[in-house]
């Protein structure tokens, strides 16, 4: 995991990218770190990393996320409380920003006051995703994102697994599938990120792996078993 500061994370609908931010900002504030994680899906209202903001806070990490998150309204409030985070360094920041291109667009709004010193853009990949389970599908997205947030993709992030149903051929897949995507465009891998354990078939990678604990309660209107979030 790179050593900036501000933490953001992107990637296509359902990849995972929230599920990853909540355990990455719980990890950095074990580690004694004053975490903020900005929930700024402006996309999605319903499966948000804010969803597990009392676990959050209850571990000492500072939520924030546009006015309109876990409601209806359709036009996001952006809050300004991001701005004056993203200027005191004493915290670390884990930005959680919504699906593709669009989701994308409110780093470019914010584009000004995150200095590329400070920052590390993530690209989650889920070759389970059926819009992600192509190289020249996940290109396409990627190249996408870095047009609509003005930043270069620093790093990827391997999240392909099955939840709960991942089996030790799942696992091998997607480092398989990881591993080519870094090789088509040029970008390493930040870390893997599973939900279980299987150190039979991970203890020979050379990048670090994210285990992750299942911490966001989704909206029951949905079988989440299914979804990536």
């Amino acid at each position: 995991m790179s050593e900036k500061r501000i933490h953001i994370i992107t990637g296509h609908y359902g990849v995972g990218k929230s599920e990853i931010s909540v355990n990455l900002a719980i990890k950095m504030a074990e580690q004694g770190k004053k975490v903020v994680l900005a929930d700024m899906d402006t996309v999605n209202p319903y499966f948000r990393s804010s969803l597990a903001r009392s676990q959050l806070e209850r571990q000492g990490i500072k939520v924030i996320a546009p006015k309109f998150a876990n409601t209806n309204v359709d036009v996001p409030a952006l809050t300004g409380e991001f701005s004056r985070y993203l200027m005191d360094k004493s915290f670390q920041i884990v930005m959680d920003t919504g699906g593709d291109d669009a989701g994308a667009l409110v780093i470019g709004r914010y584009r000004r006051e995150i200095r590329d010193d400070e920052a590390v853009l993530y690209f989650v990949i889920n070759c389970f995703r059926p819009e992600t389970s192509n190289i020249s599908g996940v290109l396409e997205i990627l190249e996408e994102i870095k047009k609509s947030s003005g930043m270069d993709v620093d790093f990827l992030i391997n999240n392909s697994h099955l939840m709960n149903h991942t089996t030790p051929g799942d696992i091998v897949k997607g480092i398989e599938f990881a591993h080519s995507i870094s090789m088509s465009a040029n970008i390493p891998i930040a870390f893997h990120a599973f939900m279980t354990k299987n150190d039979i078939v991970v203890h020979d990678l050379k990048e670090p792996v994210l285990w992750m604990k299942r911490i966001i309660n989704f909206p029951d209107i949905v079988e989440m078993e299914n979804l990536m979030i």
